[in-house]
């Protein structure tokens, strides 16, 4: 019986530390637009990061990635990385970008990077603060107007101001 406890709490102790581990992370390697070598490591982050898993075809990333950008816009770049992580696609990840008016920082065929962080679909968007623990995860269907106010949230960014009602 002492056998049998001891084993359940061992086996709870180390699913607590996955969990743990889970909220830390993981550094990774890409490609950048141009080709160039793309490195993320959480250990030494000059300002907090959004990882946005995306492809050219999905029309929910379409909708979400405007709020990202409008995030990214009001933070500053000296403020906030955003990594958009191109993954299960074969569409022009660089022309979509510049179509869309979005200036994130592309990193191209990332598939190995999302089964590192366990992303099966798209749009998925982790926020990770300077100390490299993720703060933030878009959860399965939330709107992108909801994500939007958690990363600001989180992120100390005023939350967009409305446009003004016409006086009648």
């Amino acid at each position: 019986m002492r056998v049998l406890l001891l084993c359940f709490s061992m086996l709870l102790s180390s699913t607590a530390l996955a969990a743990a581990d889970a909220a830390r992370a993981l550094p990774w390697e890409g490609k950048g637009a141009d080709g160039t070598v793309i490195r993320f490591d959480p250990d030494h982050l000059q300002r907090p990061a959004v990882l946005l898993f995306w492809a050219t075809w999905c029309p929910y990333c379409k909708a979400l990635m405007p709020h990202v950008q409008a995030v990214y816009s009001a933070a500053g770049k000296a403020n906030l990385d955003v990594y958009a992580i191109d993954i299960k696609d074969d569409g022009d990840p660089v022309a979509e970008l510049r179509e869309r008016g979005q200036t994130f920082t592309l990193v191209r065929d990332g598939d190995a990077i999302a089964e590192q962080y366990g992303i099966k679909g798209t749009p998925g968007l982790l926020l990770v603060d300077r100390s490299g623990t993720i703060v933030y995860r878009r959860v399965g269907g939330d709107a992108p107007d909801a994500v939007e106010a958690a990363l600001r949230e989180r992120l100390g960014v005023p939350a967009a101001a409305m446009p003004a009602s016409p006086m009648r």
